[in-house]
C-alpha cells in the first residue's frame, strides 16, 4: 500500500545520490555501491575517531556485508569496488590479515568547485540588499534543519569517547566502556548487537546512542527476568 506525497508528508529514511554519478559511464551497481559507501562515510563524519592523521574520513565495510545490503553476489561487489577504485571514487587501504580494508570515499574536485561556483552565483543574483525578509519559507526551514543537525552532531562529538564499529555490517558504534557494560548486563548481547546492525542496514534508520538502544531492547524483551534478578540481589543483601 502506498500514499500520495503531500506538503506534510514525513519522508522515509533515504540516501543521497550525487548528481555527478548520472554523467559517469559506470554500471548501476557501482553507482548504488558508491551511494551506500558515501552514506556510511557521512556517518563517520559525525563521530570521533573516524579520520586519519591527514584528516581524511574512512569507513569499514566488509565484502560480505556490502553483498547483503545490495542483494548482490560477493563477486559482483568486488567488481563494483574495482570500478569505483579505477574511477578514483574510493581508495582502499589494507589493514593486515583478518582485518577489513579501510575505505576512503572520494569526491571529484571539479564537482566541489562547480557547487561552490553555482552557490556563489545564486547568492549574488537572488539576494537583495534587505536580507532580513528575502528568504522563502523553504529556505528558512532548511536553515532550521541544519541547525538541528549541527546540534545533534555536537552532542555526539561532545562525549569525546573513541568509538569502534561492531556488528555484521560494522555500523554499531560503541566505546570500550559501553561494550563492557553491555557484556556485563546482557547475557545474549551479541544477538542484540547483530539485530541492531541488521535493522539499521536494512532500513537506513540511525540511533544517536547504540549502547542505549541495545540495553533498551533487552529490557523490553526480558522485563520479568530482570525484575527477578533485582529481587534476588536484594534478598542476598538482607
Amino acid at each position: 500500500m502506498t500514499d500520495f506525497l503531500t506538503a506534510d508528508t514525513n519522508l522515509p529514511s533515504y540516501m543521497m545520490f550525487p548528481r555527478f554519478l548520472l554523467d559517469m559511464e559506470i554500471n548501476e551497481t557501482a553507482k548504488m555501491l558508491y551511494m551506500i559507501l558515501l552514506d556510511r562515510a557521512r556517518l563517520s563524519q559525525r563521530n570521533e575517531g573516524w579520520s586519519d592523521t591527514n584528516g581524511h574520513v574512512f569507513i569499514y565495510f566488509t565484502i560480505e556485508a556490502l553483498a547483503e545490503v545490495l542483494h548482490k553476489s560477493q563477486m559482483t561487489v568486488k567488481t563494483a569496488l574495482a570500478v569505483l577504485e579505477k574511477q578514483e571514487l574510493i581508495f582502499r587501504k589494507r589493514q593486515g590479515p583478518g582485518h577489513p580494508n579501510r575505505i576512503y570515499v572520494k569526491i571529484p574536485k571539479e564537482t566541489l568547485s562547480n557547487t561552490d561556483r553555482i552557490l556563489s552565483s545564486r547568492q549574488t543574483e537572488n539576494c537583495p540588499i534587505d536580507r532580513q525578509n528575502s528568504f522563502p519559507d523553504t529556505d528558512r526551514k532548511l536553515s532550521g534543519n541544519k541547525k538541528e543537525i549541527k546540534k545533534n552532531n555536537l552532542a555526539i562529538r561532545g562525549s569525546k569517547k573513541p568509538l569502534s564499529p561492531y556488528g555484521k555490517f560494522q555500523n554499531v558504534f560503541l566505546s570500550e566502556k559501553e561494550l563492557e557494560d553491555i557484556r556485563q548486563t546482557i547475557p545474549d548481547w551479541k544477538d542484540y548487537m547483530e539485530r541492531l546492525s541488521g535493522y539499521m542496514a536494512s532500513t537506513g534508520k540511525q540511533y544517536q546512542n547504540h549502547a542505549a538502544t541495545i540495553i533498551s531492547w533487552a529490557s523490553q524483551d526480558h522485563p520479568a527476568s530482570q525484575q527477578r534478578n533485582y529481587e534476588s540481589e536484594e534478598y542476598e543483601t538482607l
